[in-house]
């Protein structure tokens, strides 16, 4: 069910719209990051084509979005170690409730980020 429910997010994902902040890039990072995991897994238990395309097209939002906090963080001034520290912190405070954070986070991140998939 979640595989079919990030398909269908990325089927309504629209055009980019302005630079996320740093904290919108770290916070999508950490989504995507989660997602990225969840869908190998995913593809490896049930090794489909449409998972695996599914855990493909994860991990280019994951490096959007990784790419985009950087970015982010030059444009605020940030050293790349503040950037980092700030996902690890995110990534902590939030890996016991990765699926609450999914259901909540995941289509404002792919709003942000969905530019990143060819073709949509």
């Amino acid at each position: 069910m979640f595989i079919t429910a990030l398909a269908l997010s990325f089927a309504l994902s629209t055009a980019p719209q302005d630079p996320p902040t740093h904290q919108q890039a770290v916070n999508c990072t950490g989504v995507f990051l989660f997602t990225a995991v969840l869908t190998a897994q995913a593809a490896e238990a049930d090794p489909t084509a449409e998972n695996g395309e599914t855990a493909e097209l994860a991990a280019t939002l994951l490096k959007a979005a990784d790419a985009s906090r950087l970015q982010a963080a030059s444009r605020e001034g940030l050293s790349i170690d503040d950037s980092s520290s700030a996902l690890n912190g995110w990534l902590e405070a939030n890996e016991d409730g990765g699926d609450t954070i999914l259901e909540r986070e995941l289509d404002g991140c792919i709003s942000l980020y969905g530019y990143a998939i060819p073709g949509v």
